[in-house]
């Protein structure tokens, strides 16, 4: 294949107004076409309506930085900037990604956050933004949460910000993906042989099973129906406040492009657990699962759900299952699913002398007491 190649260098380098953000999906979506940006969370869908549900809350400023060569969209840095508390009661300015509050749980829990830099201009974008960061002096720290390790920010934090500033790589965590097969007996057949019991074996517990997908009256029924498990295993609903409102709204954008894949896997005519998954392209994401634990007695009811939504991933031509970060209530089951680990980091970078010298303390306190 040809290396790719641009017609001309970066020529413009600004910051949009929310007018634009809000008018940008277009120009937004066909710039992530011509990057290796996840296609869901640095979607426009997704970063517009986190912004549009989360400004308010954090009392954020919009701090996108766009790039163009000539009238041409090459890359972005969907910043926005506000205040937050440090150490010590100290407050100061955070330039912070869209889709991250760093610490902080309020905020709607994004992955694989990054910039977003057409393939021809990676190297051009990342110095760009840099210098436009460096002169932007409103912010005393900046943060890029949940992103790849080897991604668009992490050289933009390690190539420009890193030698005027301190650089904290912190909170690591893995994404677990599995690739799938055109045939689930395939799959089915990687699998252990406890897993697999749990997966498929176990459906002969079941008492006629149907998996039924949501159709767009009732996707909302399924988030109740995964707030009511929460609330009986977790003592706390999960889509409450400013989550419902982005949840909501996303899925209201998701249902017009037929990428919204809700199920609910019945037994004896019970809900027995629940799904909320989202199909782009060729990936489907797991975002929140939940079941009965009251009827979780000798078979795993979350396992049973995976299986059926799998199986039919692979019937429909879904390529990769992507479980996303976190872990179960005990252990890490995700790894159950012959999964490919994919490492997070969170780039926490600090500018302001003041919290140098504070983030240096915590951290020599932090080793010396660990002795």
């Amino acid at each position: 294949m040809a290396p790719e190649t641009h017609p001309g260098d970066i020529d413009c380098v600004r910051t949009w107004s929310e007018d634009e953000f809000a008018a940008a999906a277009g120009a937004w979506q066909e710039l992530v076409a011509r990057s290796d940006v996840d296609p869901l969370f640095m979607s426009w869908d997704w970063q517009w309506l986190w912004w549009h549900h989360h400004r308010q809350l954090l009392g954020g400023t919009l701090a996108i930085v766009a790039c163009y060569a000539g009238v041409r969209l090459v890359g972005l840095a969907p910043f926005y900037l506000r205040s937050v508390p440090h150490r010590a009661g100290i407050r100061a300015a955070r330039m912070e990604i869209i889709g991250s509050t760093y610490r902080d749980g309020r905020g709607v829990f994004s992955e694989y956050l990054d910039l977003i830099a057409d393939r021809a201009y990676v190297d051009e974008v990342v110095a760009a933004v840099g210098r436009h960061l460096r002169a932007d002096r409103r912010w005393s720290d900046l943060v890029v949460g949940n992103s790849p390790a080897r991604g668009v920010a992490a050289s933009l934090v390690r190539d420009q910000l890193a030698a005027v500033s301190l650089v904290r790589e912190t909170d690591p965590m893995e994404s677990h993906r599995a690739e799938l097969p055109s045939d689930f007996q395939t799959y089915l057949r990687s699998l252990s042989g406890g897993i697999r019991r749990k997966v498929s074996n176990h459906r002969s517990k079941l008492v006629n099973p149907q998996l039924v997908v949501a159709g767009p009256d009732e996707v909302f029924q399924v988030f109740d129906q995964i707030d009511a498990f929460h609330l009986e295993r977790w003592k706390a609903p999960q889509y409450v406040g400013v989550a419902r409102e982005f949840h909501f709204a996303l899925a209201r954008a998701l249902i017009a492009r037929g990428s919204l894949r809700m199920s609910t896997l019945f037994s004896a005519g019970l809900p027995l657990a629940v799904m909320y998954n989202i199909r782009i392209g060729t990936t489907e994401y797991n975002i929140q699962s939940g079941f009965d634990p009251a009827q979780a007695v000798g078979m795993s009811p979350g396992y049973l759900h995976f299986g059926y939504s799998l199986e039919e991933a692979c019937r429909d031509g879904i390529r990769r299952f992507d479980f996303l970060a976190g872990e179960g209530r005990n252990r890490q089951y995700k790894q159950d699913f012959v999964t490919t680990e994919f490492p997070l980091l969170t780039f926490h970078v600090i500018r302001a002398w003041h919290l140098k010298v504070l983030y240096r303390a915590h951290g020599l306190f932090i080793r010396w007491f660990a002795k």
